[in-house]
């Protein structure tokens, strides 16, 4: 068998019947692509987790991995991320379907007629093919120019741009916002986002509401509000994030919080990773920082040489550095 060119990973989180439809559809691809098809199950239910062993056992699954408990999405597509070394990366939820077999060939002839350092990824809604400038129209279908971040649904991303940026962050919790941390990190480092229509090669068939989550401890809806402004109304983890990535004061490329311990069969052993203590720290201290400063008040300038040189001491403190100063988008 050749080297796969494609780690197809799928997070689960429960959704059996939606879960068994995306890998029995994408198994029914057409294509000249090597791919393998990577599992990483959240701790879900128990009928869900030993239906995955079944699949793998009939290799429907190539790799299989089971988490202990709920970690995120971000560490879940991480470790699968991490498993196969191969070119191409893709992040699939476990609640879609596949209508078009030739799907993935048609994706990567549809890809090459854009920058070949970038990321790929759904509209899902077509207006935003063409909302931006720079659509590129082709005789294998659009490319949409996105500026801000792509779903991370079924996205699309190169080794090339991820031997600079690195992985999902797992710095969010639960309910991740993985795919707009990204976004913001491609557009620092000048990295071309690329919309596709999804509706030309699958359904998604995803609950919008959340009501998925009911009982789990997960309110995607509050969760979603604190990533930009927590319950005392100071900045939220993403909108922290956002500024110490833009003023390059945290490295666009993160350290992951999470590390495969051990393995007993598929069941994973995880440990925390001691180089992202340091990151909370110097989250928490930047916080407290600008909180302080909106707090008081007064207008200022976020990115004015005080407030940027009073983080940069932050972060060396706590021994992280930004070392991006010479990416070139033109890779």
């Amino acid at each position: 068998m050749n080297p796969p060119v494609l780690n197809i990973t799928i997070p689960v989180f429960n959704r059996f019947h939606l879960t068994q439809k995306t890998i029995l559809t994408l198994r029914k691809t057409v294509t000249s692509i090597p791919f393998t098809v990577t599992v990483v199950d959240n701790g879900s239910e128990t009928a869900l987790r030993e239906r995955l062993v079944e699949l793998r056992t009939h290799g429907l699954i190539d790799n299989l991995f089971l988490l202990p408990c709920n970690m995120g999405i971000s560490c879940a597509c991480n470790i699968g991320w991490k498993s196969v070394d191969s070119p191409y990366y893709m992040k699939l939820d476990n609640d879609i379907e596949f209508i078009d077999v030739s799907w993935l060939d048609k994706l990567f002839r549809l890809w090459s007629h854009g920058h070949p350092v970038s990321t790929l990824g759904p509209a899902l809604t077509p207006e935003r093919l063409r909302r931006n400038p720079g659509t590129i129209e082709s005789q294998d279908g659009i490319l949409g120019i996105c500026t801000e971040n792509l779903p991370g649904g079924a996205i699309i991303i190169p080794k090339a741009v991820s031997d600079v940026l690195g992985y999902w962050s797992e710095d969010y919790g639960l309910y991740g916002a993985e795919d707009g941390d990204y976004g913001v990190r491609m557009n620092c480092a000048g990295f071309f986002q690329y919309y596709y229509d999804d509706r030309d090669f699958f359904i998604h068939h995803g609950y919008y509401g959340g009501t998925e989550y009911v009982g789990t401890g997960v309110d995607k809806k509050s969760e979603h509000a604190r990533l930009f402004k927590d319950e005392a109304g100071g900045f939220g983890l993403f909108v922290l994030n956002y500024y110490l990535y833009n003023m390059c004061i945290r490295n666009w490329k993160v350290p992951l919080r999470y590390r495969i311990k051990d393995m007993n069969g598929y069941n994973v052993v995880l440990e925390e990773n001691p180089e992202h203590a340091q990151i909370q720290i110097a989250l928490q201290r930047s916080k407290k920082f600008l909180d302080g400063l909106y707090n008081t008040g007064k207008k200022y300038n976020i990115y004015s040489e005080a407030v940027v040189t009073h983080l940069k001491k932050i972060w060396k403190s706590c021994d992280q550095t930004c070392s991006m100063h010479n990416i070139e988008p033109s890779l």
